[in-house]
């Protein structure tokens, strides 16, 4: 019973993203600001990693905005290849880092979810699961770098 919920939980989660990524331009986005930032891990910068913003409350959007960490654990969000930024407004926060039994990084190009292709989640789910995580984001215009500092215990 439990399996079947969470089977009909992850289609319903799939199917809202898919309505709310398809079809419109750019008529259908609010105005979006840039967002950028540094994700550290015990205080070192966390390479590899996906960032997502998830829309709260009254702020406009009706999906994710994301960003993948480079070397230096910076990231900069983006709603799809064309438009850059987020909106203004209150966001809760995924931090993920997929990594293989050998710990090198899951291929970000891979056909296959992490879970599917052996992967395993390296950060607490404080930080990576949805309803779950306590990360917390305001983007205004103009304001200031995003900054988390993740720590694995």
């Amino acid at each position: 019973m439990r399996l079947q919920f969470v089977a009909l939980a992850v289609g319903a989660l799939v199917l809202s993203l898919a309505a709310g990524c398809g079809g419109g331009g750019k008529a259908d986005l609010p105005k979006l600001v840039p967002v950028s930032g540094t994700v550290t891990l015990d205080g070192k910068p966390l390479a590899g990693a996906m960032v997502s913003f998830i829309p709260t409350g009254a702020t406009p959007g009706r999906s994710m905005f994301y960003g993948a960490t480079g070397a230096d654990g910076r990231y900069e969000l983006v709603y799809d290849e064309k438009h850059k930024g987020a909106p203004e407004g209150q966001f809760m926060v995924l931090c993920n880092k997929w990594v293989m039994p050998d710990g090198s990084d899951f291929p970000r190009d891979s056909k296959v979810a992490p879970m599917d292709g052996g992967a395993r989640e390296l950060l607490p789910p404080r930080y990576s699961l949805d309803g779950t995580s306590e990360l917390r984001a305001t983007v205004k215009a103009g304001g200031p770098p995003i900054d988390f500092k993740l720590t694995s215990k």
